[in-house]
C-alpha cells in the first residue's frame, strides 16, 4: 500500500495480480475504500486476479439523521456509521428532532451520558473515515442580536468540539417565517438577515479556533426552486465556504433536476447541499419505503456540493434504500435502480434471502409524497373483477399471507425483524382476511359483519400499510357491493 499524491483524494487504483495486492491511494481515506473493495471480492475462499481504478462522483455523500419521532438507539447509530464506511459513505449529521439538547433544550449541555454516547459515535465515525458534523437547532427560541446567546450556543458548539469534531451545522428549519423578539426587529431588517448574521459570526468563531472547521446552515426556506427573497438574501449574506442545505423543489422531492440544482445554486451563489427526505417516513408513520433511490441523475450531481439522505425511523430497513443511494453517489454514469436494489438487498440480508426479502420490499414503496406503479395484487383483483376467476387473485393472496412466515425463517437479523413486524403482521392478517372473502363468495355465504369487525379489528391493532392499502379497500368496497345487492 502506498500513497500517490497524483490520485484525487479519495481515488485508489487496486491490483490484484501473481499472488500480489497493491493499492496506491489519494488519501488514508480512499486507502480504507481500497481495501472494502478487496472484502466485497472476498468470497470466503479467495480473491480474484483484477485491476480497479476508482473514485466517486460526488465528493461529500451520506446521511442525515433529521427525522421528527424516535430517535434511533445508540447502537443503531454505531452500527449505521459501520455500513457507511463499507459503503464509501463519507458524511454523517447528527440532527434528530426528537433530541431535547439538540432543538428544545439546545442551551443546555449534555448530561455525562449522553456526551459519553456522542464522543464513541465520534470515535466510531472517525474510524471509518466518515466526517461527523454536529448540528444544533436553536431557532425556535434564539434571540439572535443577543451576546448572551451566542455564548450559550458557542459554549454547546466547543463542549463538542472537544470531542473531536471539526464541522457543525446550524439548523434554522420548520420555525416561524418572521422574526419573533423585539430586540432581533430592531437589529434586523429581514429573519434572512438574522441568519446570515449568526452563520457568519458563528464560521469566524469556528475558524478562529480551527482553520479546518467547516459551517453547514439549514435554512427556513429549504424547498423551492430559489424563488423566496429570503433564499436570495440569504445567499447573498451568507459569507463564502458556508455551506446552505436544500431539499429540492419540494419538502420530499419525487426528482431532482439538474435545471432544480442550477436555479437554486444561482439563487444562494453556491452549489447546494442536498437534505435529501428519502426515504424518510416521519410524515407518513404507517408506511415504510423500501426502494431505490430515483429521480436524480449523474448530471444532476455536477450541481451539488453533497447529497445526504435523511433515512426513516427504522434504522435497519432503511439500509435497502441507503444502499443504492451509496451506489448511485459513488459512481452514478453506471448506476442500475434495479441491480442497485437487489444488490442492496442481498449485504443487508445474504443472497439466500435476497428473494423473500425483495418480495417484501416490493409491497412497501407509497406514501403520498412518493409514489410507485400500483403493486402486483391490484392487478390481480381488476383481473378478478373482470373476469370473475379467483384463482389468480387467491395465488397473489397466498402468497403475500405465507411472505411473513418465509422471510423470518430465512433472515437473521433480529434488528430488522423487530422494526418491520407491524408490517409483516399486518400483510398476514390483511391477506388472510382476503383469502376468508374469497371462500365467502365462492360458498355464496357472505357474512359481511364478520369481515367489516375483522377488517376494524385489523386497522385498530396498528396503523402500518402494506400493499398501497389495496387489500383493505378492495375488502371493504367488495363486503359493501355484494352486500347491498
Amino acid at each position: 500500500m502506498e500513497h500517490d499524491a497524483s490520485l484525487p483524494p479519495e481515488a485508489y487504483r487496486l491490483r490484484v495480480e501473481n499472488g500480489r495486492i497493491t493499492i496506491q491511494a489519494g488519501s488514508p481515506r480512499a486507502a480504507f475504500y481500497a481495501c472494502h473493495t478487496l472484502l466485497q471480492a472476498w468470497d470466503t475462499k479467495s480473491i480474484p486476479v483484477m485491476q480497479v481504478d476508482d473514485s466517486p462522483t460526488l465528493a461529500w455523500r451520506g446521511v442525515v439523521e433529521g427525522f421528527y419521532g424516535k430517535p434511533w438507539t445508540h447502537n443503531a447509530r454505531l452500527h449505521m456509521l459501520d455500513f457507511m464506511g463499507a459503503h464509501k459513505m463519507n458524511i454523517y449529521l447528527y440532527a434528530p428532532k426528537d433530541d431535547p439538547y439538540h432543538r428544545e433544550r439546545w442551551r443546555e449541555p449534555y448530561p455525562s451520558a449522553d456526551a459519553q454516547r456522542l464522543y464513541e459515535l465520534v470515535q466510531r465515525a472517525q474510524q471509518n473515515f466518515i466526517e461527523f458534523v454536529f448540528c444544533i437547532s436553536p431557532g425556535l427560541s434564539m434571540v439572535y442580536s443577543d451576546p448572551a446567546e451566542f455564548e450559550k450556543l458557542t459554549a454547546k458548539i466547543e463542549a463538542v468540539q472537544q470531542m473531536g469534531v471539526r464541522s457543525f451545522g446550524l439548523l434554522v428549519d420548520d420555525i416561524p417565517e418572521e422574526l419573533q423578539h423585539d430586540a432581533d426587529k430592531h437589529a434586523y431588517t429581514s429573519l434572512a438577515h438574522a441568519h446570515a448574521d449568526l452563520a457568519n459570526r458563528l464560521n469566524h468563531w469556528l475558524k478562529e479556533r480551527d482553520a479546518q472547521s467547516w459551517l453547514i446552515v439549514c435554512p427556513t426556506f429549504y424547498h423551492n426552486r430559489g424563488e423566496p427573497p429570503y433564499v436570495r438574501e440569504l445567499g447573498e449574506r451568507t459569507e463564502r465556504g458556508i455551506s446552505i442545505m436544500w431539499t429540492g423543489p419540494k419538502v420530499v422531492s419525487r426528482e431532482i433536476t439538474p435545471e432544480d440544482a442550477e436555479l437554486f445554486k444561482v439563487a444562494i451563489q453556491r452549489k447546494p447541499f442536498v437534505w435529501d427526505n428519502y426515504p424518510v417516513n416521519d410524515y407518513e408513520t404507517s408506511r415504510l419505503l423500501m426502494g431505490p433511490i430515483t429521480g436524480r441523475t449523474a448530471e444532476t450531481l455536477q450541481h451539488l456540493e453533497a447529497l445526504v439522505s435523511n433515512p426513516m425511523n427504522q434504522a435497519e430497513a432503511s439500509k435497502v434504500s441507503l444502499g443504492t443511494y451509496a451506489d448511485f453517489l459513488w459512481n452514478a454514469e453506471a448506476y442500475d435502480p434495479q441491480r442497485s436494489w437487489q444488490n442492496s438487498i442481498a449485504h443487508l440480508v445474504g443472497e439466500d434471502a435476497l428473494p423473500v426479502m425483495w418480495e417484501f420490499c416490493k409491497q412497501n414503496l407509497w406514501t403520498r409524497h412518493w409514489t410507485e406503479s400500483p403493486p402486483e395484487v391490484e392487478r390481480a383483483i381488476e383481473d378478478w373483477q373482470t373476469t370473475g376467476d379467483p384463482e389468480p387473485l387467491r395465488d397473489v393472496l397466498t402468497r403475500l399471507a405465507t411472505l411473513p412466515r418465509r422471510l423470518k425463517q430465512n433472515i437473521q437479523n433480529p434488528e430488522l425483524i423487530e422494526e418491520i413486524e407491524p408490517w409483516l403482521l399486518r400483510l398476514e392478517q390483511i391477506s388472510r382476511l382476503g383469502l376468508e372473502l374469497l371462500d365467502q363468495i365462492e360458498e355464496e355465504a357472505l357474512r359481511p359483519s364478520r369481515i367489516l369487525s375483522q377488517l376494524e379489528a385489523i386497522r385498530e391493532m396498528s396503523e402500518a400499510i402494506v400493499c398501497d392499502g389495496w387489500i383493505e379497500r378492495w375488502i371493504r368496497d367488495t363486503v359493501e357491493e355484494l352486500a347491498e345487492s
